[in-house]
């Protein structure tokens, strides 16, 4: 949902993974008033031309926020809507979920996708031996999205062989509690709130507020149930049964996932709910959550979070302590695999569709053959005799290797910034020189890449609020990516 006359459209007729309760406050939020008559859709543009007017130049929010509560202190790293913290990848869920995420004024209102592409990256990421996240949010709208983020968070899982993931939620209704439902472990303080495991659909019929102010609207209609639902008119018993039938169908979903992601529950115990909301824990297990099941301990989010962080500390440790590279791999192919993956979900940011992320996977190992072919000047080097490195030689080499290394790397930089390839695609340029890709690399994700996309490209170019650890301050674009990768090679020497 990119931006807020869809949310509006959502509100006014789409089935909702939310909390009713919560149904008002974000239509008022939004400009939606559903007292009002006409269209809900009207009254909101009305409102909605009237709050930019007042904005002035205020800035337009273009990604999505990556925060962590401030307890956690400093992040180490920032990633595209999470932030690194001791091994620890956080991501804050805060306000209603959208089918994709988009920026009203200064807030975010995050989508499934990029609570996905935050996953994906947090899956790949080396330096994230778990995954916390902290639930904010009332639920949301239904759509294909929520599924494929629960399905990727269960096939990803500590349960299912990946990375811890843990849920605390200070309040996860509907929607949210269907993508907290795929954690390895939901915990939530007492007072917290959980629940609504339901679907609604409202329908506002104006029909006798018209006839009491003699407005007559006739609508022409090709196909008997065309204006089914319609505000417009009353609500007629098939529209009834029509909308019921959808409701229900989203309920029946909804059960299943929550089932597959919560090994404790029954069908019977989830449908049991009623949709009902509940404290994470009550003197009364009418009210907690923790007696129904929904969630599986009661602790603070500082509690919490020291419970993912040593799980980060030991997987980390782990892997770091883990067979010699050639018991399993050889070194040399493990860091390929690691490089290929940060080049495939630098792919991803930049906007490849799946097909060519695909077709880009296979066509990265003959790129990485084909730069590692040995050159007459390697084979020049490799026949100088071996004494000659000796003594105060061999440090001074070592020395001019590492600056070596380094040149080559800001080379490469610089190379891609140039390059024919990054003049047709100039997000995934960005992106590659963001995520340390070699020329060879971007050449082989540009040869599968189709032509940009604007609307991406416009966000990408336009400077969004992008924390990274490598983003230097006052850059934008191609050349200041080329300036922090350097300044980053550097600092690393310091």
């Amino acid at each position: 949902m990119r931006n807020p006359a869809q949310l509006a459209a959502a509100l006014s007729g789409r089935p909702l993974l939310m909390r009713e309760a919560s149904v008002p406050a974000l239509a008022r939020e939004l400009g939606i008033a559903g007292g009002e008559r006409g269209s809900p859709l009207t009254a909101f543009f009305g409102r909605a031309r009237r709050a930019i007017a007042g904005r002035g130049e205020a800035e337009m929010r273009t990604e999505p926020l990556a925060t962590a509560p401030r307890f956690v202190g400093e992040p180490d790293a920032v990633g595209y809507g999470w932030v690194l913290k001791d091994g620890v990848g956080i991501l804050e869920i805060d306000g209603p979920l959208m089918a994709e995420g988009f920026g009203w004024g200064d807030t975010w209102y995050h989508g499934y996708d990029t609570l996905h592409v935050a996953y994906e990256e947090m899956i790949a990421d080396a330096r994230v031996g778990a995954i916390w996240e902290v639930v904010r949010s009332p639920g949301g709208v239904v759509d294909q999205g929520l599924p494929e983020l629960a399905a990727l968070k269960r096939d990803h899982r500590a349960a299912s062989g990946g990375k811890p993931i843990h849920s605390f939620i200070r309040d996860g209704y509907s929607a949210a509690y269907w993508a907290a439902s795929a954690s390895d472990q939901i915990t939530a303080a007492r007072e917290s709130g959980v629940g609504s495991i339901g679907a609604v659909v409202t329908h506002c019929d104006f029909s006798g507020a018209f006839a009491k102010d003699g407005i007559v609207i006739t609508p022409f209609k090709f196909g008997k149930r065309k204006t089914d639902g319609s505000w417009m008119e009353p609500l007629s018993e098939t529209a009834s049964a029509s909308l019921q039938a959808e409701i229900d169908q989203c309920g029946r979903w909804f059960v299943s996932d929550v089932l597959e992601g919560r090994a404790n529950l029954t069908e019977e115990a989830v449908l049991a709910t009623e949709a009902g909301c509940y404290f994470g824990d009550s003197d009364d297990p009418e009210l907690s959550g923790l007696a129904k099941g929904l969630i599986d301990t009661v602790a603070t989010a500082r509690t919490a979070f020291a419970t993912i962080r040593e799980l980060a500390r030991e997987r980390l440790a782990s892997s770091a302590a883990g067979p010699a590279p050639s018991a399993s791999k050889p070194a040399s192919t493990q860091e390929s695999e690691m490089k290929r993956s940060a080049v495939l979900a630098a792919a991803k940011k930049a906007g490849l569709p799946e097909n060519h992320i695909k077709a880009l996977s296979e066509a990265l190992p003959k790129a990485e053959a084909a730069e590692d072919t040995p050159s007459d000047k390697d084979d020049d080097e490799e026949d100088v005799p071996a004494d000659e490195a000796e003594g105060d030689d061999a440090a001074e080499g070592a020395s001019q290797d590492n600056k070596d290394d380094d040149d080559k790397a800001e080379g490469e930089a610089s190379a891609i910034a140039a390059s024919p390839e990054a003049k047709k695609h100039p997000a995934l340029a960005l992106a590659a020189i963001q995520s340390g890709q070699t020329l060879a690399q971007f050449r082989a994700s540009a040869a599968v890449a189709a032509p940009a996309r604007t609307s991406r490209l416009d966000q990408v170019m336009a400077g969004a609020n992008r924390l990274k650890p490598d983003a230097a301050k006052g850059t934008k674009g191609l050349s200041g990516a080329v300036q922090a990768r350097i300044e980053k090679n550097r600092g690393a020497q310091a």
